[in-house]
């Protein structure tokens, strides 16, 4: 029995009970009027209640159906209520369920399908999927994972020439990005050649012919390196020869060391001589700074001169005599100020 059939049923028998019950209330308010009437004045009050007592019965009956009459509406309206609400509930979560049918129905439909059809159905999704990741591959510098998708476009799809617009993307991101990368690289490059630090700028060479192999700049690296050591040799040399002029000793003796390490075995014999002139005016002066410490009684600075003959020039004349005078000179050194 359903719901709507249910109320209807309930409503008609409600509405029976409300014209029965109205019936008997009005039928006893017109018999207890009758009674009261037909009542002689002179009777007493028990024959005046046996005459009323029928129109009261009535009278009773006719409120106690209209007050179950009531009463069961009352409860029947809650109970429909209640049944309309568990039925709006049920029509929910009928509705739901049709819902997940009908979404398993096409899960079913689509599982179903052959792998031809599935590509056929996902072939633009897919497609799009690939140009979204070789992209992606570009900008994170990822070129060889970006030729293998842009390889896998033509593979799948057998679009050559989009395939053939990607390859030529990623070559030409590829070689932007290197010719960033070389530009950085040869800028620490040529900073290490300022500084003629050889040893470095040899390991960073190396570092880069091993990561850009083949690229032309990179190739002519050692190139590099030997002209800037001869640009800096020569300019050494034109210093050292300026300063032997102006008979710097100082200036020349250190100007030559840093030359040793330029200088060939064939270069250097040819300098030998002016390199001993200079080596000799360097003992010379050194003597004299010497003899004048000693003669001013500064003994520290005297030390210090000293140490320098004996290390530079071991084997000379002056060193021998130094070493004479050494022990007396440290010892008049350590010696309290006033002592002597």
């Amino acid at each position: 029995m359903s719901t709507e059939h249910l109320i209807r049923r309930s409503r008609w028998v409600s509405l029976v009970a409300t014209v029965l019950g109205g019936a008997s209330f009005i039928g006893g308010v017109v018999m207890l009027a009758a009674a009261s009437h037909g009542i002689q004045p002179n009777a007493t009050t028990s024959q005046a209640m046996l005459a009323m007592t029928p129109g009261i019965a009535l009278l009773g009956v006719g409120v106690l159906i209209l007050t179950m009459v009531a009463m069961i509406y009352m409860t029947m309206s809650l109970k429909i209520q209640s049944m309309k609400d568990d039925h709006w509930q049920y029509e929910q979560l009928r509705g739901a369920l049709e819902t997940h049918r009908q979404l398993l129905e096409a899960i079913r439909d689509s599982a179903a399908l052959s792998d031809s059809a599935k590509q056929i159905a996902y072939r633009h999704k897919d497609r799009e999927a690939l140009r979204h990741a070789i992209r992606e591959d570009i900008d994170k510098n990822d070129y060889d994972g970006a030729y293998w998708l842009a390889a896998e476009m033509e593979r799948r799809f057998g679009n050559r020439q989009e395939a053939a617009q990607f390859r030529e993307m990623v070559e030409t991101a590829r070689k932007g990005f290197i010719e960033r990368e070389v530009h950085e690289a040869l800028e620490h490059f040529d900073q290490l050649l300022k500084k003629y630090d050889w040893p470095a700028a040899v390991r960073e060479m190396e570092q880069l012919t091993r990561t850009f192999t083949g690229h032309a700049d990179v190739q002519r690296l050692s190139e590099r390196i030997q002209a800037a050591k001869e640009n800096h040799k020569r300019a050494l040399l034109k210093e050292w020869k300026d300063a032997v002029t102006k008979e710097d000793v100082d200036r020349s003796v250190e100007l030559l060391k840093q030359l040793d390490q330029y200088l060939t075995p064939g270069e250097g014999e040819g300098f030998k001589e002016i390199a001993r002139d200079v080596f000799k005016k360097q003992l010379q002066q050194l003597g004299v700074q010497f003899a004048l410490q000693c003669n001013d009684k500064n003994w520290g600075e005297a030390i210090r001169i000293g140490e320098q003959i004996t290390d530079q020039f071991p084997n000379t004349r002056i060193a021998a005599e130094v070493r004479e005078v050494m022990p007396s000179l440290r010892e008049k050194f350590n010696q309290p100020v006033g002592a002597i």
